[in-house]
């Protein structure tokens, strides 16, 4: 008889988020996984109307900050999915569905208007901690010079309860 080391299973991975809803805002859209762009910064969609999430960070749900950011709006498209987030208030609730038909649920529990410069990357990307939803877009003035805005609308959200099938 040969005897073999038993190896610790690993834990299956959460599957990849697919759709944001933030009912209260009439906002519904399409996630894709991004990584990172030849600048360092996050990647984002380029359609407007679709949201990206952070894929080297945690998935909803996960430890950690779930990262999802989309463009608020496009010179070409109009308004982007996210455009409505500078009026997320806290109590607003969240929803994001995964790729395996899960859904879990949040609620906003703040919304700040951050300057680009200073905008705490350690802590809106942490991966420890307990699970946060942050959803980023564009806001404040828009800079013709940089064709960009100066700053991020931050919206953090907390968990309401666990995934539903």
């Amino acid at each position: 008889m040969t005897v073999r080391e038993a190896a610790p299973a690993e834990a299956p991975a959460t599957p990849p988020p697919v759709r944001l809803d933030l009912a209260g805002l009439g906002v519904t859209a399409p996630v894709d996984p991004v990584g990172v762009a030849g600048d360092g910064q996050m990647e984002l969609p380029e359609d407007v109307g679709r949201v990206g999430w952070y894929r080297f960070g945690p998935a909803p749900g996960d430890d950690g900050n779930a990262v999802l950011a989309g463009h608020v709006d496009d010179a070409e498209q109009g308004p982007g999915a996210l455009f409505p987030l500078r009026e997320a208030e806290p109590g607003d609730e969240v929803s994001v569905t995964d790729a395996a038909g899960g859904t879990t649920r949040w609620r906003v529990v703040s919304r700040e208007l951050v300057q680009k410069q200073v905008l705490p990357l350690d802590a809106i990307f942490a991966r420890e901690g307990p699970p946060r939803l942050v959803v980023l877009t564009c806001g404040g003035p828009f800079l013709p010079e940089y064709r960009s805005y100066r700053d991020n609308v931050v919206v953090v959200a907390e968990p309401l309860g666990g995934a539903t099938p």
